[in-house]
């Protein structure tokens, strides 16, 4: 039964209808009396048949709470699992179907033994999914080792499915003595608990969850992040505020944000595109159909949750009260995370929220979500909080102190990211994200480098002292005296772990409450000890690659001492916190008992409770040896256990009457007093201590190694470092020309300039040319500004080149703002803060806007937001609609751009009648792609051969060539031809009615009569 496939709640209720749909087509199974057919295993798709359940046909179902489906409030992870049916399954198909009321949703991996079992419904999903058979017996189930859980459980929740860990938290021995115990009806089954819930949007990678069978994490190296995101909205007048939370929980960070965005809601798109989520929260009844559209079209395969407002989607209040509690950030709020402190009013006392920040807030508490996870406590102890602000106005709108630049990044919303493919998308075919920038100047070594890298590309910095420092250190990396250096840092970084996500797991596994009050401390785990030396092994790994990035430091260092950003300054002795961890246990029995001991002298409280154990003795043999001085006789240590400690003399001696007899053997006998048992209790005491600390040892290693700062800085740095030898690499091999981008900060009049430049991605694919083993791909100029006109205004023959051109334009500048050499002989340029691109002819049907719809949607964004700092790309506006229309729309877009905006613009077109008023305007130059044209023939455009020279060159190009771009499309040429007079008879129209207008205008001027000019206005 696929009851859980997807639970996709894009529209409310409609989990249920995917319930009705599937139901119909198989019904529920469940236990019965029934006798089985003697087969051991069934059929991989045959289920054993039972009796059907009523309780869950979609005329019936209802959740915990005895809502139905059209209920407002019904909540459709529950289920309401009536009493009288409970009474007829046996103990552990109770606990079962308790588990299953309160996580209807969700797929249960039921813990019995060794094995993780499923039942009825969820054991046809596994079944089918996992290519598991099913049991004998008369009800659906099917099971596999306690080992596989993390292989199987990944496969599910790749499919769409939520899974939940069911363990159990005692054995048989503690259930009988808490039945001992109770003086109620006993308990027939141990105790079991949900210890992990696991979504597409919270997963993990620790020892048991995201694990392969081999101790490896079950993602292959995926190195993009997997983001859960809520969204909060208050619709208002002008538009609408949102408060946004992302988490990404295989690294521990939040990111938290409330803005207000425009009736296109372009910073809700831009954040989207940046941050790719994979799961969507948000509440029930209180999005708007526009942010739904949005969500719908933008995130229309990502899996969508409705939840219910203040019960499970927390307001603002609710989530400070809950962040205050103890196992989270504590009371004490001048102790939280920065980023959070902003959120907060400055003038309470106590934490509560300020007048922008209720939104974020309440996003950040639907992120508690996590708490149903089980892994809430370990994300937000991670501490691991940013701020996502809004767009920023122009430096030239917004006055600072200092540089302008100063701390700033270029907006890159998700049009654009798109439209220039700088990062591959989840909708792209393989072919195009190969072509993305990100896939073409990855050389990274490390998967932590690669999520940085492509922070780059999203969010390219416009800080003049980063750029700087960035260039230097790729310089200083490409240069031929330190290729030994290059070598070997990039050896040293391919043999490093994902340390980011390794930093994650120790402090998981550090933490007091994971082992205090999870669910997980509590669990009875057959593989626990190789879970351990899995543990430990993190560890190690962690340690290992730490020693080579001091040891990458360290190297640096000797041969650079003045340094140039490219690992900046050492804060913190990383030597020494690694030296403390190689002392403080023996790395290589630690590996092999999968426990952690520390060494004499290495824990202050660990060697006390060991000191007070000796103290304990020494008491107890001080004690012996004064007995045997007062009765003159040889006394020793008798027993085991809790009987140890006997005093053993021979029978004959004689003993004071405080001396109580507690054993004898063939001519001796065995006492104890009451001062030896005070002696006993005491050891004992001592002893547990010590145990206790023992079996605490790793978790306090792990901790230790936590609380430490030091780590997250130099992963920081070491990442840098990755990104910036992957940009060296790739200018290293890419075999074309390259320069150091020129920026220009102290002139306000705003410049881009390009010598032959190519394209970053492109240029590179393409074959080169054997003679001369040159590229083939055409190097271009471009000038825009810094005494030239700011827009261009471009124009030539289909498949010219012309998005090419204006990509290849944008791509550079991206790259140039990154702090990389770009393909070019030289760039010149004043820093962007803003890329806008029209470009394409897309439809979108899930969200109901036709093609001419959304390219006057991008426009609208363009002129609203763009500065003369931004650079801008519109790519053939108009096309969607008449001629006449299309024409007017781009001339007056064009004009806007050029005389207001006066921004960086490239404008293609192919209406001619915009380059004669585009001519008398100085804010714009007219290029176009050149080309060759061979056996022009006015009557028979098919004989034409027209040959793209992909070089920008100045002035119009006289046609567009459409005729020749149908014939390469395969049009047949009797249909060309026939275009071709259409086309004709169009132009000789068009040319009569200017002429006749000219005509018209020649005589008003020269005073002709009013029935003279009515008479050539009717002819037309």
């Amino acid at each position: 039964l696929r009851t859980l496939k997807r639970v996709n709640n894009d529209h409310e209720g409609s989990p249920i209808a995917r319930v009705r749909s599937s139901v119909k087509r198989r019904r529920i199974i469940v236990s019965s009396d029934e006798e089985d057919d003697g087969e051991n295993v069934l059929s991989v798709r045959t289920p054993p048949s039972s009796f059907k359940v009523a309780f869950i046909d979609p005329e019936k179902i209802r959740d915990a709470q005895g809502h139905r489906p059209d209920d407002d409030d019904y909540d459709p992870s529950t289920l309401l699992v009536p009493s009288q049916f409970l009474k007829e399954q046996t103990g552990a198909h109770v606990q079962w179907w308790n588990f299953k009321s309160k996580n209807f949703d969700t797929l249960l991996f039921f813990k019995v033994g060794k094995f993780y079992e499923t039942f009825h419904m969820d054991a046809v999903i596994a079944v089918e999914c996992l290519g598991l058979t099913f049991m004998r017996g008369n009800y659906a189930h099917a099971g596999f080792p306690e080992a596989a859980y993390g292989k199987f459980a990944d496969q599910l929740v790749s499919r769409g499915y939520k899974v939940a860990r069911v363990e159990q938290t005692e054995t048989p021995q503690q259930l009988e003595e808490r039945n001992k115990q109770s003086r109620g009806a006993k308990e027939k089954v141990v105790r079991r608990e949900i210890c992990r819930v696991t979504t597409s949007g919270t997963r993990t990678y620790a020892v048991i969850d995201g694990c392969n069978l081999y101790g490896g994490e079950t993602d292959n190296g995926e190195t993009q992040s997997k983001y859960l995101f809520s969204i909060k909205e208050m619709v208002c007048d002008q538009g609408s505020t949102f408060g946004i939370c992302f988490v990404d929980t295989s690294v521990g960070k939040f990111f938290v944000g409330e803005f207000c965005d425009d009736d296109y809601n372009s910073f809700l798109r831009t954040v989207i595109a940046n941050f790719t989520p994979v799961q969507v929260l948000f509440e029930r009844g209180r999005l708007s159909s526009q942010c739904k559209t949005i969500l719908n079209g933008v995130l229309g395969s990502v899996q969508k949750e409705v939840l219910i407002p203040k019960k499970q989607f927390y307001d603002a209040e609710e989530t400070l009260k809950l962040l205050s509690n103890d196992k989270y950030l504590g009371a004490d709020f001048s102790k939280w995370p920065e980023t959070l402190r902003k959120l907060l009013d400055p003038d309470s006392v106590i934490a509560r929220p300020n007048a922008n920040s209720h939104l974020a807030l309440s996003a950040l508490g639907a992120v508690f979500y996590l708490q149903r996870c089980l892994i809430d406590v370990d994300m937000v102890t991670m501490h691991d909080f940013s701020l996502l602000e809004p767009l920023e106005q122009s430096p030239v709108q917004k006055p600072s102190q200092g540089s302008v630049w100063a701390n700033r990044q270029m907006i890159l919303d998700g049009i654009t990211l798109e439209n220039l493919n700088l990062v591959p998308g989840d909708n792209r075919d393989s072919q195009a994200a190969s072509l993305s920038l990100y896939s073409t100047v990855n050389k990274c070594q490390t998967a932590f480098g690669k999520r940085l890298l492509r922070q780059w590309i999203c969010s390219p910095t416009c800080d003049m002292t980063v750029l700087r420092d960035r260039q230097d250190a790729i310089e200083y990396l490409m240069d031929s005296c330190n290729v030994r250096f290059v070598e070997k840092a990039g050896e040293m970084l391919r043999s490093l772990p994902d340390l980011e996500r390794l930093l994650q797991k120790i402090h998981t596994m550090g933490l007091k409450y994971r082992a205090e009050s999870h669910p997980d401390s509590r669990a009875v785990m057959f593989e626990a000890k190789n879970y351990s030396k899995r543990k430990i092994k993190d560890l190690l790994n962690t340690l290992a690659g730490f020693k080579v990035c001091n040891d990458l430091i360290n190297l640096y260092t000797r041969i650079r001492q003045n340094g140039n950003g490219c690992l900046g300054s050492d804060k913190d002795d990383l030597g020494a916190h690694l030296e403390h961890f190689e002392k403080l246990f023996n790395h290589n029995v630690a590996e092999k008992e999968g426990m952690i001991v520390p060494e004499k002298g290495q824990d202050e409280e660990y060697d006390g409770a060991c000191k007070a154990v000796n103290e304990a003795m020494a008491q107890l043999e001080v004690y012996r040896r004064q007995t045997e001085e007062k009765l003159h006789c040889k006394i020793t240590f008798f027993g085991s256990g809790n009987k140890r400690f006997q005093m053993e003399m021979p029978e004959n001696v004689s003993v004071p009457r405080y001396f109580e007899l507690k054993s004898r053997r063939k001519g001796f006998k065995r006492y104890s007093t009451e001062e030896l048992d005070q002696l006993i209790e005491e050891l004992g005491r001592a002893e547990a201590r010590k145990e206790l600390l023992r079996e605490d040892g790793t978790r306090r290693v792990f901790s230790d190694f936590d609380t430490r700062n030091v780590w997250s800085d130099v992963l920081n740095r070491i990442a840098q470092v990755d990104v910036l030898l992957s940009l060296a690499r790739y200018c290293q091999t890419c075999g074309l020309a390259l320069c150091r981008p020129e920026f220009v900060c102290d002139s306000d009049e705003p410049v881009l300039s390009i010598e032959e430049g190519y394209h970053p991605c492109l240029a590179i694919k393409l074959p080169t040319n054997d003679a001369t083993s040159a590229c083939s791909y055409i190097a271009n100029d471009s000038q825009l500004g810094g005494g030239h006109p700011r827009t261009v205004l471009l124009t030539g023959p289909n498949m010219g080149g012309k998005s090419t051109l204006m990509r290849q334009v944008a791509v550079l500048t991206v790259l140039a703002h990154m702090g990389s050499f770009v393909p070019a002989r030289s760039m010149k340029l004043s820093p962007v803060d803003r890329i806008f691109t029209r470009i394409g002819a897309n439809d979108r049907l899930i969200c109901g806007q036709s093609t001419f719809f959304v390219e006057l949607r991008e426009t609208l964004v363009i002129l609203r937001n763009a500065t003369k700092h931004s650079l801008v790309l519109i790519d053939e506006l108009g096309r969607g609609t008449s001629t006449f229309d299309g024409t007017a729309i781009a001339s007056a877009v064009l004009s806007d751009v050029s005389r207001r905006l006066q921004c960086r613009s490239f404008f293609s077109t192919h209406y001619h009648s915009l380059c004669k008023t585009a001519a008398v305007n100085p804010n714009i130059a007219l290029a176009h792609m050149a080309c060759m044209v061979e056996n022009e023939n006015e009557a028979n455009p098919t004989e034409e051969c027209v040959t793209f020279l992909y070089r920008l060159t100045d002035g119009v190009c006289p046609k567009s060539y459409g005729f020749f771009a149908a014939r390469l499309a395969g049009v047949r040429p009797e249909v060309v031809k026939e275009a071709y007079e259409a086309s004709r008879v169009l132009f000789d129209s068009v040319n009569r009615k200017k002429m006749a207008i000219a005509a018209i205008k020649e005589v008003a001027r020269g005073g002709g009569s009013i029935e003279q000019l009515r008479e050539m206005i009717s002819a037309l």
